[in-house]
């Protein structure tokens, strides 16, 4: 027999535990015509929980990247609430796929088209939030089908940048895509560990591969520092189709892994606008028979503002 629980005044029926056990796969008989599938999440009762919440709300409002928050239920020492279900392949599975030859290997030019939504997404959550995601990785990555795009999801770990020595014991700590900044006690952790994080993610995407001899952010740990960083391959020698691409994408793509892997964050871009020009600078590269000029930069934030998207600052 379906479990059912009723939150709200409102019963769910439901499918599946999700992750950590604090999230429900729910079917909500009311939502649409004949019902939709939804995600019921389990949070503890807590200013920051709420303010996490209220984090997430305004900055999924209008970005494409995020799942849509429909209510919020507080109940005594708990907060019931109701996400869209996100539907498509979560990148961890879809990587053990390619690996296994059960999926096609996508080329460079896809990856770097999908990798620049999602590098916008969180650009404009930074923005929008002021927040830190704080546990970007493949296992809180979906890859939907229609249209092809990635939605960041599992915001548990995300923190307001304000208070960024003073995160939960664990935030965000999922070797090996944590910057190296997020092991370290009272270091200060801001825009720029999920920035690392992305570039490892998309490292691992091209390459199928992890940076930094497979260890990622482990590598900036000062013990770990001195043997590591010298072991670090850019993407264009590991990348499969790395001649069937321009020169200069190919060039490009080292350039901008360089900066997202930087073990000091001060080696990386230091605010959204770089990163994101970055991003589009990177994309047209491999777009077919031109570099990005600037004609193609006003096209791309017209295309983000169709989308309702925010353009970069």
């Amino acid at each position: 027999m379906t479990d059912a629980v009723t939150i709200g005044g409102r019963t769910y029926f439901v499918v599946e535990m999700l992750g950590r056990g604090t999230a429900r796969k729910v079917f909500d008989p009311r939502a649409g015509i004949g019902g939709d599938f939804r995600v019921l999440h389990t949070l503890p009762r807590s200013p920051a929980a709420s303010q996490r919440l209220e984090t997430l709300r305004r900055a999924a409002e209008r970005n494409l990247n995020l799942p849509k928050i429909y209510e919020s239920f507080p109940e005594r020492d708990r907060i019931y609430v109701l996400t869209g279900w996100v539907w498509g392949i979560p990148l961890d599975r879809y990587l053990e796929d390619v690996r296994a030859k059960k999926q096609p290997r996508p080329s460079s030019r896809e990856i770097v088209r999908l990798l620049r939504g999602l590098f916008h997404g969180v650009g404009h959550f930074h923005h929008d939030a002021h927040s830190v995601h704080g546990d970007i990785k493949p296992a809180n990555v979906v890859l939907e089908p229609r249209p092809t795009k990635f939605t960041l999801i599992d915001f548990g770990s995300a923190w307001p940048v304000e208070r960024t020595t003073r995160r939960e014991p664990g935030d965000g700590i999922s070797a090996p895509y944590a910057a190296p900044e997020q092991y370290l006690e009272k270091a200060p952790v801001d825009f720029r560990a999920d920035y690392f994080s992305l570039g490892v993610l998309g490292y691992e995407l091209l390459t199928l591969e992890i940076p930094f001899d497979g260890i990622g952010g482990r590598a900036g740990l000062p013990k770990l520092r001195d043997a590591f960083a010298g072991k670090y391959r850019p993407p264009s020698a590991l990348i499969p189709d790395r001649d069937r691409n321009p020169r200069s994408a190919v060039a490009a793509l080292d350039r901008f892994f360089v900066h997202c892997l930087a073990l000091d964050p001060n080696g990386r871009f230091d605010n959204r606008t770089a990163c994101l020009a970055a991003v589009d600078e990177l994309a047209g590269e491999f777009r077919p028979g031109s570099r990005l000029g600037s004609f193609a930069r006003v096209f791309l934030t017209l295309l983000d503002r169709v989308r309702g998207r925010r353009p970069p600052d």
